[in-house]
């Protein structure tokens, strides 16, 4: 039996302001995006979101508008580890792909034990 490897994306800081809707509440409200790969994002905020729940995260910067879906996998006591799963359109996910394909010539990735990595 062969096991699948982990493909590990590279993880890149960017500060910003996003917006996080929990899905089962359609509650939204603004939190700090800390880092972010396709796989996934660090956001810090005090809201208490459990681990497992399904939201979406919308990145509206200068240079991207993309609707991403997600699930928390890890929760600590500045914020939470999401874990993408899929854009809201395929848009979307097209999108987060182009921006995080941009950031690789421009912001050096983080090493993994700084990253938060969920």
């Amino acid at each position: 039996m062969t096991t699948k490897p982990i493909v590990v994306e590279p993880r890149f800081i960017l500060a910003a302001t996003v917006m996080l809707r929990e899905t089962s509440t359609d509650a939204a409200v603004l939190v700090q995006l800390r880092n972010i790969s396709l796989s996934g994002c660090y956001l810090e905020t005090p809201r208490p979101v459990r681990e497992g729940a399904r939201v979406r995260v919308v990145l509206q910067l200068a240079e991207i508008r993309a609707d991403v879906c997600g699930v928390v996998r890890r929760r600590d006591e500045k914020g939470l580890g999401v874990q993408f799963t899929n854009g809201a359109t395929v848009e979307d996910w097209k999108r987060l792909e182009s921006f995080i394909k941009g950031l690789h010539g421009t912001v050096p990735p983080m090493n993994a034990a700084a990253s938060g990595a969920i």
